[in-house]
């Protein structure tokens, strides 16, 4: 895009006497700037995250006309003072930082970069495949690790939600439900008056009845209890009432904060414990392979909260953004970190790199603490993370990196920025291990990487229509798309059979979702192990169901109606003892109303309180007729 500033909008200023700090007696140095250009940089975009750009603006043009015009002065005037020559060279040293999301380092000028470009040589497709570092699992090799004991699907599910974990969630349950209703004044018909605590069969109850909503979604949480033709499924109200359901789904706690002006970090641990637990689990059972990516999930979440993102160009535009490293082979999590605004990224490694550079290392830091030992790894990322000075820092601990890049980054080649392809549709630079191309497709890719040459295959491709036409791919770029997928992959399983519902709660929205990742991770290894062992797995679909089936079992949940039977319900309504009648909210009459026929409903807000259904009627003879009389229906 480009900018012309007219000659009325350089004049018209506050101060009609000084243009760009040169007196008005040289009038004719604004008239000559009037006709010069900005050139700005197409790929500027708006900040989404806490990072600042690389992007520079081209004042070459600017900087030759001011330095001609600069020379003229000292020239022809003499009498301009030493101060407005300062003022002219400010422009011209004058460095630009602006903001964008795809970086997190500070700009710099070109003439700070020709360092970096002389360092970068041109490289060929026949050149040498770099020296690699060869791959080391750690103590064990890759792959699964699970118990010889473990066949079914809920025994591979506890590997990560233990009875321990779900013991403590019970705990704070039951803690946090008496806390919210002590001293509370309840209403009449208020389902917290029946409230009891949560056992540990139920809560388990409870997470396969979620797990099954997961794979039959519906419009709200009532419709799984409706009576409706076209809406009824009795595994729910057979499993649990709909209100002992709510209870248990509204008072849901994983931690107590003991102080209600806790701050930022002590609010965090009502799920952080959740996550950092079920994280600590991931690579006890497996051990990833040589390809392994990082990348961001986003939860859905458009709350209040202090530490949410806004990204335009994602599907899912504002949420929770977790940092997750996968293998790239199977899409098993590895491990996650939780974007906590400022308190994540203050407690990161290494403050002194940018924050695109810190996430990297410290998840795959992460890694070689549960991997003591292990080496040679082959990291995945997206132009978010990828630069020169990541490549560096994980070659220093033995990992490879390969991704697409930003050609605004700091230390790449000044050529790389304005590309000449000619008739070649590659072009390529190295800097010791450290190569950089640039391929022309349908558009320009750029990748960066220390493991492979500029080397190029032939691949087959399908056009539309069904041609199928054979062209010449770059290794990089073919190593990166068969690699970078395994936490889509992840993500894919997540969303087809996901449970997350709307809620005001954001620390909710972080529990099933992270619930989820432990039913992934589970069915991931269940799937390899049964490989392994040469046996055929159940697909995904079928490997929820049986899960939802051994997580319920027979539980039942107790009714409290059921307790009291039809023939003692009748000897308490025709005890002939005084019955207390109290007022509530509006119900049909037991005795008179009638819903099947048009015109025959009756309600009343008068309901008798010794009568263990707690039936509505009017006063007067309707109340008569059902304290009396056997058959009370008119």
């Amino acid at each position: 895009m480009e900018i012309t500033f007219s000659y009325l909008g350089l004049v018209r200023n506050h101060e009609p006497d000084c243009i760009f700090g040169i007196s008005s007696n040289l009038t004719v140095v604004a008239e000559r700037l009037l006709n010069v250009k900005f050139l700005i940089p197409k790929n500027m975009e708006r900040n989404a995250e806490l990072s600042s750009s690389e992007d520079e603006f081209d004042f070459t043009m600017l900087k030759e006309e001011i330095t001609g015009l600069h020379r003229e002065l000292q020239g022809t005037e003499n009498n301009s003072s030493s101060e407005d020559s300062d003022e002219v060279r400010g422009v011209i040293r004058r460095k630009i930082r602006v903001i964008d999301s795809e970086c997190d380092s500070d700009t710099y000028t070109t003439e700070d970069s020709q360092s970096d470009s002389s360092e970068w040589i041109t490289c060929t497709e026949s050149e040498e495949t770099p020296a690699r570092i060869p791959f080391i699992a750690g103590d064990t090799t890759a792959g699964p690790h699970a118990p010889s004991d473990k066949e079914e699907p809920l025994d591979f599910l506890k590997l990560f939600v233990t009875n321990e974990l779900v013991n403590e969630i019970v705990i704070e349950t039951n803690n946090y439900a008496a806390k919210k209703l002590d001293g509370k004044t309840l209403s009449p018909y208020s389902i917290w008056r029946n409230w009891r605590n949560v056992t540990i069969e139920e809560m388990w109850a409870f997470i396969g009845v979620i797990i099954n909503m997961g794979t039959m979604p519906l419009a709200n949480l009532q419709e799984y209890w409706s009576r409706s033709d076209v809406s009824y499924i009795p595994f729910y109200s057979n499993k649990f009432t709909r209100d002992r359901f709510n209870q248990i789904f509204w008072m849901l706690h994983l931690k107590t904060i003991q102080r209600q002006d806790a701050g930022p970090r002590t609010r965090l641990q009502l799920v952080s414990c959740f996550l950092d637990y079920i994280n600590s689990k991931f690579l006890n059972y497996f051990t990833p392979g040589r390809e392994i990516c990082v990348d961001e999930s986003t939860i859905k979440f458009k709350g209040r909260v202090s530490f949410i993102t806004y990204n335009p160009k994602k599907p899912t535009k504002w949420g929770i953004r977790v940092y997750t490293m996968a293998d790239s082979t199977t899409g098993y999590i590895c491990g996650i970190l939780p974007y906590y605004g400022s308190l994540t990224t203050d407690s990161l490694i290494r403050h002194d790199l940018p924050v695109s550079t810190r996430i990297p290392l410290h998840l795959y830091s992460m890694l070689l603490e549960k991997l003591p030992g292990a080496q040679g790894h082959h990291m995945f990322t997206d132009r978010y993370y990828t630069s020169y000075i990541l490549a560096e820092e994980l070659l220093k601990l033995k990992c490879h990196l390969t991704g697409t890049i930003l050609t605004n980054r700091k230390h790449l080649p000044e050529q790389i920025k304005r590309i000449k392809f000619g008739k070649k549709s590659i072009v390529a630079y190295r800097k010791k291990n450290t190569l950089i191309l640039a391929w022309k497709d349908k558009r320009v890719v750029t990748c960066l990487t220390n493991w492979n040459n500029a080397g190029m295959t032939r691949v087959k491709r399908i056009l539309r229509g069904g041609v199928e036409v054979t062209v010449k791919k770059p290794n990089v770029i073919i190593d990166y798309t068969k690699h970078m997928g395994g936490v889509d992959r992840a993500d894919q399983y997540a969303s087809t059979y996901c449970f997350l519902r709307k809620s005001l709660k954001w620390w909710r929205k972080l529990f099933f979702w992270g619930l989820e990742i432990c039913l992934i991770n589970s069915y991931i290894l269940y799937k390899t192990t049964k490989e392994q062992r040469s046996e055929r797995p159940l697909n995904h679909l079928q490997y929820l169901k049986t899960l939802v089936k051994q997580l319920t079992g027979d539980f039942h949940q107790p009714r409290d109606r059921a307790s009291t039977s039809t023939a003692e319900s009748d000897n308490i309504r025709l005890n002939g003892k005084l019955h207390s009648i109290l007022t509530g909210v509006r119900k049909d009459c037991k005795v008179c109303s009638r819903r099947s026929k048009p015109g025959k409903r009756h309600q009343t807000t008068y309901y008798c309180d010794t009568c263990p259904d707690k039936p509505g009627m009017h006063l007067g003879s309707c109340y008569l007729k059902y304290h009396t009389m056997q058959n009370y229906k008119e």
